[in-house]
């Protein structure tokens, strides 16, 4: 198995780019321990508390910004009346 961690820029703020290289053996690993790690953090975020019958899981859903897409429609109806 291989899995290399090359540090390319250190960034200002604390955080820094860098390039992974692995084998198949190393995306293995990779996948399962970051399925593991996902999956623990739901446990954990969704976990019946005492309090609670039962827990409802809502994904968090972006609104649509309305007005863009009003005004990329009016836009487009614009030009086609235009032709």
């Amino acid at each position: 198995m291989k899995i290399t961690v090359k540090i390319i820029k250190e960034n200002k703020d604390g955080s820094a780019n860098a390039q992974v290289d692995f084998d198949k053996q190393g995306l293995e690993v990779l996948v399962q321990w970051g399925m593991v790690a996902m999956l623990t953090k739901a446990i954990d975020a969704y976990a019946i508390r005492p309090d609670e019958a039962e827990v409802s899981i809502q994904p968090k859903v972006k609104k649509p910004v309305a007005k863009k897409a009003t005004t990329v429609a009016k836009k487009t109806i614009k030009r086609k009346t235009k032709k």
